[in-house]
């Protein structure tokens, strides 16, 4: 298998597959240099439309041409906040007026902390910085607490989980120990399968949590994974509980017995 190779430019043939907003604004963008898989503007149309035309507040880390900047512009409208972090000095040319631009590391807590504060806020992050898997989940224990009750963090490129280059490789948990993760030396993905389980926490039995995974436990609606792409969805969520609807058990003489529907005879949720 092969990765396909990078299309420098937009052909009419690709312009014309084009089946959301966002990949036509995409693919009619001039000005700054925006790049993306193409496989990730769907995803993104999906995921964000729901912020068009309201008072969104995103923050993307990694800023490059500044070409993604304005291209969220575009697609979330004149009431969004946009500001955008970058390690390159030279990013700061596109700080105006349409989106802030901050120079530094994505590490930096501090620099995270200004950045939001100055924003009011956060609702959407999108992480598309170095890639490095130590400065992803960096990013990400520190900014997802912050988002909004209903906010959406996309890490981007996690391709570079697998790489050594960045600090990844298949199933990098970085440590010897099956059941732990080593935030300091595990690949993104593997942080975010550990998440997984917490998805799940209702159901673990002689589990004991932290209060930043109790956090994330009743705050987190759903977490998907993309090819390169791994999104988490925030929002209020309380001890589940199962319900029966209907009056109806077996028919007098229908041979079974009268356990309830959905619940073996004997055995109770």
């Amino acid at each position: 298998m092969q990765i396909a190779p990078f299309a420098r430019s937009i052909t009419p043939e690709l312009a014309a597959t084009a089946t959301t907003d966002l990949e036509r604004l995409f693919f009619a963008h001039e000005g700054p240099i925006c790049h993306r898989w193409h496989h990730m503007l769907a995803l993104y149309d999906r995921v964000l439309t729901r912020y068009r035309g309201t008072p969104v507040r995103l923050l993307e880390i990694g800023v490059r041409f500044g070409g993604s900047l304005e291209i969220w512009r575009s697609f979330l409208g004149d009431h969004a906040t946009i500001h955008g972090i970058d390690t390159d000095e030279r990013c700061a040319q596109f700080d105006n007026a349409s989106h802030r631009v901050h120079i530094g590391s994505q590490s930096d807590t501090g620099l995270l902390d200004r950045v939001v504060e100055e924003m009011g806020g956060v609702d959407v992050v999108i992480d598309d910085g170095g890639h490095f898997n130590v400065d992803q989940i960096t990013s990400f224990r520190h900014l997802y607490p912050k988002l909004s009750e209903t906010g959406v963090y996309i890490c981007e490129d996690t391709h570079s989980s697998y790489w050594s280059r960045f600090g990844g490789g298949p199933r990098k948990r970085g440590s010897d120990a099956p059941a732990d993760v080593d935030p300091a030396q595990a690949s993104f993905i593997e942080f975010a399968k550990d998440h997984i389980d917490l998805l799940h926490a209702w159901y673990l039995d002689d589990r004991s949590f932290t209060a930043d995974e109790e956090a994330f436990v009743t705050q987190t609606q759903s977490i998907s994974f993309h090819d390169s792409v791994v999104v988490f969805e925030r929002g209020p969520k309380s001890s589940p509980f199962h319900i029966l609807a209907g009056t109806q058990e077996f028919t007098e003489g229908s041979g079974g017995n009268s356990a309830r529907p959905g619940i073996a005879s004997g055995q109770e949720r």
